[in-house]
């Protein structure tokens, strides 16, 4: 399936507005998700509280891509799920590889679950509107924009139906 540069372009430029300074705050950061990842071995709480201070936190767009590739995701909160997305959601656009952990955190997190459905759309609380409208979009261009694998599709069709699908325009 060939790229369209266009939609590509649109569909960047819209997750960059409508996420433009916005700062992690008092979010779990992705370094932060690592250590839950690990139930917190070998890290006091008060180290735990440290760890962003040696994070970009502020800046989203500067996020190091290897650190988006540790692929934590899940163990976001509201506050670092609304941080990081943005860049996570590029990088999935620019750089789609099905097996890697930022792109499965990435398409999973998007995709509310029934045994979960509480939490996971508790993360999405401090999205704003406009937000919520631009991850939609993202999720209905992205088939459109890459060679999405079987899975991933299906991921992707169920997060717009079970969720998204609310914030598409014409809905």
């Amino acid at each position: 399936m060939s790229s369209n540069v266009a939609l590509r372009s649109i569909v960047e430029e819209t997750i960059r507005t409508v996420f433009a300074g916005v700062c992690l705050g008092g979010g779990v950061s992705l370094r932060q998700a690592e250590v839950i990842d690990n139930y917190g071995e070998g890290v006091t709480d008060e180290e735990f509280e440290k760890i962003p201070l040696a994070e970009i936190v502020d800046n989203w767009i500067a996020v190091p891509f290897d650190e988006l590739e540790k692929g934590y995701v899940a163990h976001l909160d509201a506050e670092g799920l609304r941080y990081y997305l943005p860049a996570l959601m590029l990088s999935v656009i620019n750089k789609y590889e099905p097996s890697s952990m930022r792109v499965i955190g990435t398409l999973h997190g998007l995709r509310p679950k029934k045994e979960n459905l509480i939490y996971d759309i508790s993360r999405y609380a401090l999205l704003s509107f406009e937000q919520k409208q631009a991850v939609a979009y993202f999720l209905d261009s992205l088939p459109n924009l890459i060679e999405l694998d079987t899975e991933d599709s299906t991921v992707v069709k169920r997060a717009i139906r079970d969720y998204w699908h609310d914030f598409l325009p014409n809905c």
